[in-house]
């Protein structure tokens, strides 16, 4: 093997890795294991937030959903055709998704296509083909696709909190963009895109499944052009502390409100302080606010709550987020219940063995979601794309404490940073 590999153990569970870099610039890392089928992911750190960079110097700054709309355009092939075809023919299962921060190509196929159905994706991410017919034509596509997404509750509460949580980051806009948005997006936008954010050192590869590192690089070899690739600086805008709105009110055609409420947070710059934030911050989510808390007990019995909620702690490029999230026919007494929990807890602390309880949760939950290939190559990309090590987070589990997590609550909550939307029934006139 002329690549130096690391090799990444989590020894209490067995699981492991090795990583190296490509000479291309791509970092690659593969999870052994012993399933009988493989999963790839591809993906570009280039989001539907990044909509202001600068390449070799010059600034670009682009419409709302080119980096979900490059997505769709990356599977036509030469012929006009679509790679989701060729995967089929291989008996492979493909496919690709676009987040605020990043855009990922994924497949999942027995071992005996895995090496003919890597170098299909790869050729298709790094050969692309934007002609104007084809760009129109896609744009109906997507235009259609944002409609559907104007009408799933669930899609359009999250973005109507973004909106009020964010003033100027790209975050505040659906990943796809608008009708508008998309209208403005060309052949020589997404090719400009393309050679930005689709350069080798840009992209990161993870393989969970029995695949050799040293043929997995021989068709990178084959597949990612050398040349020369510009120089490219992310320039986000400077996004203030405090939320945009307060409070969201919209109308949709549901039978039962949705309500959000969200806590903006200032995402520091250093990754390991980041990474126990985060962690901490999820367990207290859980422990206040999930299915089996106190809150949601009290509310689901008192009819304040229908269903499920969801409550977690996310963050990612240079935004950083709590959410509580829920059905409610009375959404205004459950945020100030949602509220009161929070002061609480800042006042009187929490119940340190329930704490130590929910992170066992999460700790066995972690280790349970290792089960397949795809949850492990899944698992391996979201903690690479933060710059961390997936088998060190059940060691930063175990080391969280009770005071440190209030800690950060109380650094989090501000009622300037808070922000409330409901999503309820249209009324009559």
């Amino acid at each position: 093997m002329k690549y130096e590999l690391t090799r990444h153990v989590h020894e209490p569970s067995g699981e492991s890795y090795v990583s190296f870099r490509h000479k291309s610039g791509v970092k690659v890392l593969v999870s052994p294991n012993g399933y009988t089928s493989a999963c790839a992911v591809y993906s570009s750190d280039f989001g539907g937030a990044d909509m202001r960079f600068s390449v070799d110097g010059k600034v670009v700054e682009t419409p709302a959903g080119v980096a979900h709309f490059l997505e769709h355009k990356l599977f036509e092939t030469e012929d006009g055709g679509d790679a989701f075809r060729l995967f089929s023919e291989l008996g492979a299962d493909s496919n690709a998704f676009t987040s605020h921060t990043s855009t990922s190509f994924t497949f999942s196929s027995p071992m005996d296509v895995f090496y003919e159905s890597l170098s299909i994706l790869l050729h298709f991410v790094h050969t692309p083909h934007f002609s104007r017919e084809s760009v129109e034509r896609e744009r109906g596509i997507i235009a259609e696709e944002l409609n559907m997404y104007e009408d799933d509750p669930d899609s359009r509460s999250f973005n109507e909190l973004m909106k009020c949580m964010y003033r100027k980051n790209g975050v505040r806009y659906d990943v796809g963009g608008t009708v508008e948005s998309i209208g403005r997006i060309t052949p020589e936008l997404l090719y400009l895109c393309h050679t930005a954010f689709y350069r080798p050192e840009n992209m990161t590869l993870v393989i969970a499944g029995d695949a050799d590192p040293e043929r997995i690089a021989g068709i990178m070899d084959e597949q990612i052009p050398e040349g020369r690739y510009p120089s490219v600086i992310k320039l986000p805008p400077k996004e203030p502390e405090k939320v945009c709105r307060r409070l969201s009110r919209i109308q949709m055609d549901i039978s039962e409100p949705l309500f959000s409420f969200g806590i903006k947070d200032s995402p520091s710059s250093d990754p390991a302080g980041m990474r126990r934030r985060g962690a901490a911050l999820s367990i207290l989510c859980s422990m206040l606010f999930g299915a089996s808390s106190a809150f949601y007990c009290d509310c689901y019995e008192k009819g304040l709550i229908s269903g499920d909620t969801n409550a977690y702690y996310n963050y990612g490029g240079d935004t950083a987020y709590l959410t509580v999230t829920g059905e409610s026919r009375h959404p205004f007494t459950v945020k100030k219940r949602i509220i009161k929990v929070i002061e609480d807890a800042l006042k009187n602390g929490v119940d340190e063995s329930e704490f130590e309880r929910t992170k066992k949760v999460f700790y066995a939950n972690f280790i349970y979601s290792l089960q397949s290939s795809s949850s492990v190559a899944y698992s391996l990309l979201s903690f690479e794309l933060l710059h961390d090590d997936m088998l060190a987070y059940p060691d930063l589990l175990s080391s969280l404490d009770c005071a440190s997590a209030l800690g950060y609550l109380r650094s989090l909550y501000s009622k300037d940073r808070c922000a409330f939307t409901v999503a309820e029934q249209y009324k009559e006139e």
